[in-house]
Order: structure tokens, then C-alpha cells, then sequence
């Protein structure tokens, strides 16, 4: 069987590795997109000898068909892969053109699932291999698996928790292609909802209207792909990275967003909307990624507020 893969990121690299030494990896596609450490995916194909393309939206819809030869492929597999893809190429391998997805679909339809799942605060959620047509997230989903989510878990450990699930589930669902058995379009209970890629505002803390636990979400929903949460400390930006729920003792009412403790052996505490707490774990600066412990020691205050957006300064009129 010869299988092309479409993927932008390195999740994908256990199924890579599973079909190259299976002898079924005939290409690997990436997109124009590709970055950071993603760059594992061509790091990869170089030293196993098999073929890598990279292209831009324009050369997908033109001439890839050119580039690879589609008629030869027996399944097409996508796994990040951040382009639509053509009708003329996901209609062409004799097995079909399917696509990896880390949500329950049709929930969660979108090119950021794991994100939006960690910030929304859902407990459960699962990965789905469905067809790919014509429009995003949108095929008939042909597998299924439920995964619950790791109270606490950013978006790192849980990406890395799903691709070593997804490997094993390629590995059944091409095995169930090979043999010629049929793959039965899975009854889905689930909502269906879309969810952009995050903006700036999607990634920034809003001190005044979230609880506590909805920025610890948010948060870890931005840890490590999004470098964090936005917030801003002395009109500067600041994005952080990890918080715990913290327990204190409090004789007085204070402004969401407000350190109430500050002290270099225990580190930084904020306060938070309903009287709840947390201790401000990791943070990255302009000055690097420190400690809440090292900010305390350099001089971060009590009394001193973390703030959803840049406080305007007023204009000084010259006499």
C-alpha cells in the first residue's frame, strides 16, 4: 500500500514513522506554514530518503498533481495540515482521503480544537479520522476514540497525549484499509460547533469578567503554542504560562487582577473575580521567561495589577 501523508505538525511523526517502516510512505506534503519545531516533519523525511514538498496555497491548487504522482497512491492521511484541499486531489486515491482531527466530531470543528477545548474547560474530548471533502471538518467520520482531559494539562502535554493515541489509531484504521474491510460511518452524538483560529483577543486575559479558573483555562490552553496568555504589567506585555488555584486568606475585597502577595520565598498571588486566588507560576517578559519567585525578588509589588489591556497615558501639554 502506498500512502501520502499531508501534515503541518510534528504529531504526526509516530504515523510517519510507523508507515515508513511498514514500507507504505510514498511523499510527505507541508505547507508554506511550516515552522518552529514543526520543521522535524522535513527533518525526518531527510534522513529516511522519502520525499518532501512544501507548498503554498497556489502550487496545492495547481500543479501539486504534477509533483506527486496521486494516481499511484493507494490513501491519502492528513494530520494538521492547514490548506483545503483540492477536489481533484482528495478524490483521486483509489482508497480514499482522510483526515486526523483532535476533537469529537462534528464538535469542534476547526484548525485549533485543542485549544478551544482546554479554554471552554471541557472534561472529555477524543480524536476522529473522517473523509475529507469539500469543506473543513465536514466528512463522514469513520473512527472515533474518547479521551478525558488531564485536570491541569496545557496544551503541550495533551497535543502529545493525542498523538500517541492517533499513531495507534492509524495504525488499526490503515491495517482496516489494507485487509479490505469496511469502515462503517460512525453515529456522532455531538454538537456541532466551529471555532477559528485564535486571535490576540481570544488569547488575552480579561481580568474584570473571567473566574479564576477560566483564566488557569486560557492559560494552559495557550501553553506552549501561543507562548502563553496576554496580560500587561506596568503598560508592558507580559504572557504567562503557568498559575495554580491558590488558597488565602483575605480581610478585604480586592480588583481582579491586583497582586495581593508578593514575596521572593513564596512568589506572587493575584487575586481574581468571587474572591479566588492565583499564584503566578511562570511568566515571559521582554527580560526572559522567569519564576513568580524571581519577579517577587526583582521588586514586583503588592498593590501592583496585572491589566487586561495597555492603560493609556495622558498626554502632557507643553507650556
Amino acid at each position: 500500500m502506498k500512502i501520502i501523508v499531508f501534515a503541518n505538525h510534528l504529531a504526526v511523526l509516530p504515523a510517519l514513522d510507523h508507515f515508513q517502516k511498514s514500507g507504505w510512505l510514498q511523499a510527505v506534503v507541508s505547507t508554506d506554514k511550516l515552522q518552529g519545531p514543526n520543521f522535524q516533519i522535513r527533518d525526518y523525511c531527510d534522513r529516511t530518503n522519502i520525499p518532501f514538498y512544501q507548498v503554498s496555497k497556489k502550487q496545492l491548487n495547481e500543479d501539486l498533481a504534477h509533483k506527486i504522482d496521486l494516481q499511484q497512491a493507494d490513501l491519502a492521511i492528513m494530520f494538521g495540515f492547514s490548506y483545503r484541499i483540492p477536489e481533484k486531489i482528495f478524490s483521486t486515491p483509489k482508497l480514499g482521503f482522510y483526515n486526523v482531527h483532535f476533537s469529537l466530531l462534528p464538535a469542534y470543528k476547526g484548525p485549533d480544537p485543542i485549544f478551544w477545548q482546554i479554554k471552554n474547560g471541557e472534561t472529555t474530548g477524543g480524536i476522529s479520522i473522517h473523509k475529507v471533502n469539500a469543506a473543513f471538518d465536514e466528512g463522514e467520520v469513520l473512527m472515533q476514540q474518547q479521551i478525558s482531559f488531564i485536570p491541569g494539562e496545557n496544551w503541550g502535554i495533551c497535543n502529545s497525549r493525542y498523538a500517541a493515541v492517533a499513531q495507534n489509531m492509524l495504525i488499526q484504521f490503515t491495517q482496516n484499509l489494507y485487509n479490505g474491510n469496511e469502515l462503517p460511518e460512525v453515529q456522532t452524538q455531538q454538537t456541532s460547533t466551529y471555532y477559528k483560529m485564535p486571535e490576540r483577543q481570544d488569547l488575552t486575559i480579561d481580568w474584570e469578567h473571567m473566574s479564576a479558573g477560566e483564566i488557569e483555562n486560557l492559560i494552559n490552553a495557550a501553553n506552549p503554542c501561543y507562548g502563553g496568555a496576554i496580560t500587561y504589567l506596568n503598560h508592558q506585555p507580559v504572557s504567562i504560562l503557568e498559575v495554580t488555584p491558590a488558597n488565602l486568606s483575605s480581610n478585604g475585597e480586592y480588583k481582579s487582577g491586583i497582586i495581593v502577595y508578593s514575596q521572593p520565598d513564596s512568589g506572587i498571588f493575584v487575586g481574581c473575580k468571587q474572591d479566588e486566588y492565583l499564584r503566578i507560576n511562570i511568566v515571559q517578559t521582554a527580560d526572559g521567561v522567569l519564576s513568580g519567585f524571581k519577579l517577587a525578588a526583582l521588586g514586583l509589588q503588592t498593590g501592583q495589577s496585572f491589566e487586561t489591556m495597555v492603560v493609556s497615558i495622558p498626554e502632557t501639554t507643553l507650556t
